[in-house]
């Protein structure tokens, strides 16, 4: 709490217009330590005018105190457990379980495959064909799925490192 003092008395110390303090007053919200009875003026508590006035510094240059921070980080905050209670938000443990559930059973009806490829052609053609034919090629493209990462292409068409050096003989065409 800083030291009470009246109108003028704030306009001597802040440096502004006492004009200027009043229309603060009414228009902005400047704070007021006590309302001036008829006759009486007002009484203002210096500590919370010069904190109001830092504050109103820092909104016009677009910066944020730690309190309005503090404030903006709890109202996100609210906003998550409001979304979350709605069903609108999940954490994202709950989404890497899924999809780490989604890509092992991707990979097991991969692996599966060779074993109904070889089922349906002997059924259609009685011909018997080794799944150990079919399995080499799931097995590979697992292991390049495996190895994508985020910032890979997902295009895979791209040119992949191990692909370097082969542009040179496409490039007779054009």
């Amino acid at each position: 709490m800083g030291k009470t003092v009246n109108l003028q008395e704030l306009a001597e110390i802040t440096g502004f217009a006492v004009q200027t303090l009043i229309r603060w007053q009414k228009d902005e919200g400047m704070p007021v330590k006590l309302a001036g009875q008829r006759g009486r003026g007002n009484e203002y508590d210096t500590a919370a005018v010069i904190g109001w006035l830092t504050q109103r510094e820092l909104h016009r240059a677009g910066l944020s105190s730690p309190k309005d921070e503090l404030d903006r980080a709890r109202k996100i905050e609210v906003e998550i457990r409001i979304g979350e209670k709605l069903d609108m938000l999940a954490p994202a443990a709950t989404f890497e379980r899924l999809w780490g559930d989604h890509i092992e059973a991707a990979k097991t009806e991969l692996l599966l495959l060779p074993g109904k490829i070889a089922d349906a052609i002997f059924e259609k053609h009685s011909v018997e064909i080794d799944e150990a034919l079919v399995l080499p090629f799931i097995e590979e493209c697992l292991g390049k799925l495996q190895h994508l990462s985020e910032d890979d292409d997902a295009d895979p068409d791209a040119e992949h490192p191990d692909d370097a050096g082969d542009d040179e003989e496409d490039d007779d065409d054009g």
